[in-house]
C-alpha cells in the first residue's frame, strides 16, 4: 500500500535583484521595477557611500519585508544568495568601460554633491579627469566591472584571467544578463525568460539619468577616444580594461545566444520599441499638461 504524505512546505518566493553598477543604466532599471511592482519594490543601501552587502544582508532583508518583489542596490555585490524559501533572479547591466568611464566624468561634471571626484571634474577636461584617477584612484578605471562580478567589488590587485572566468560566469548564470550598448535586447531577452516566474512583467522604459553623449559607434571608435584623451591615454586605458572589454564581448555573446532561443524575436522587438515609443508620448503629453497647469496659476 502506497503512503501519501504532504510535506508542509512553503511555496517558494520569487524576489528580482537589480545589482545596480555605477553608470550603467541602473536608474532607467530602478524606474521599471518601481513601475512594475507598486509597494513591493525595494532600494537597498548601506550607512554610507563604501558600504558592501552581500548575500546574507539580501536574505536577511527579505525575511524582514515578506512583500518585497523587487530590489535594487548600489552597494549589493555577488555572490546572489541560494535559500530554500526565496528564488532570487538577478538582473545586471554591464557597459563597454570605456563608455563607462566617459559617463562617470559627465555624471561627476554636473553632479552637485561634495565629492571629491565632482570637484576634481567641475575644473578639468575629460583627459586631466580620467589622467588623474588612473594616477591617484586605479579602482574606478581598472576592469571594474570584473572585480565588482568576481571579488565582491574588492580592488585587492589587478584583474586576471580567473577573476574573467568567474565573472564571465556570473554573467552566464544570471536571469538577465544585460549591456548598456544592446538595451533594448537585454530586456526583451529578460521580458521572455522572466515570464514563467513574472507573467506580468513589462520592461518597456523611459530614460533616465542619462548623460548627453554621443552615439554609440562613435564612443567606441579609436578615432573618438583619441580625440578627447589622446593616443596616450586612451592606449593605457586598453590596457587597464583588457579584461572588462572581454567581459563586455561575452555578455554579448551570452544576450544573442539567449535572443536566438526566443520565437518571433522580430515581432517582440518590433513590439518592445513600440511600447517604448508610446511610453515617451504619453510622458510627453503629460509634460506639457503640467507645463500647461502651472502657467494657467502663474
Amino acid at each position: 500500500m502506497r503512503l501519501e504524505v504532504i510535506v508542509p512546505a512553503e511555496r517558494s518566493r520569487f524576489i528580482l535583484v537589480h545589482y545596480h553598477i555605477f553608470k550603467n543604466a541602473g536608474s532607467t532599471i530602478e524606474s521599471i521595477l518601481e513601475r512594475e511592482f507598486p509597494e513591493r519594490f525595494a532600494t537597498v543601501h548601506g550607512r554610507d557611500s563604501e558600504t558592501v552587502l552581500d548575500a546574507a544582508d539580501l536574505l536577511a532583508f527579505a525575511g524582514q519585508h515578506p512583500k518585497v518583489s523587487a530590489i535594487s542596490s548600489h552597494h549589493l555585490r555577488y555572490p546572489k544568495p541560494v535559500d530554500r524559501q526565496c528564488v532570487f533572479f538577478d538582473c545586471c547591466f554591464l557597459r563597454h568601460p570605456l563608455n563607462r568611464l566617459q559617463s562617470c566624468y559627465n555624471h561627476f561634471r554636473r553632479a552637485g554633491v561634495d565629492h571629491p571626484y565632482a570637484a576634481w571634474a567641475r575644473t578639468s577636461t575629460s583627459r586631466e579627469f580620467i589622467r588623474h584617477l588612473v594616477e591617484e584612484a586605479p579602482h574606478q578605471v581598472s576592469d571594474v566591472q570584473v572585480m565588482q562580478l568576481s571579488s565582491g567589488g574588492a580592488f585587492t590587485r589587478p584583474a586576471d584571467e580567473q577573476d574573467l572566468d568567474r565573472a564571465t560566469a556570473v554573467v552566464r548564470d544570471m536571469a538577465v544578463p544585460g549591456l548598456v550598448e544592446m538595451f533594448d535586447e537585454s530586456l526583451v531577452a529578460g521580458e521572455y525568460f522572466l515570464r514563467p516566474a513574472f507573467p506580468s512583467l513589462r520592461m518597456e522604459y523611459l530614460p533616465r539619468n542619462v548623460s548627453p553623449f554621443g552615439s554609440a559607434a562613435a564612443e567606441q571608435s579609436s578615432e573618438y577616444w583619441t580625440s578627447i584623451w589622446g593616443a596616450d591615454l586612451y592606449e593605457t586605458l586598453l590596457r587597464m580594461n583588457e579584461f572588462d572589454l572581454e567581459l563586455a564581448a561575452r555578455t554579448r555573446q551570452e544576450i544573442h545566444r539567449r535572443l536566438e532561443l526566443i520565437p518571433k524575436l522580430p515581432e517582440k522587438l518590433m513590439d518592445f520599441k513600440a511600447r517604448c515609443a508610446r511610453l515617451a508620448l504619453a510622458d510627453i503629453s503629460w509634460q506639457s499638461g503640467k507645463r500647461a497647469a502651472t502657467a494657467a496659476w502663474a
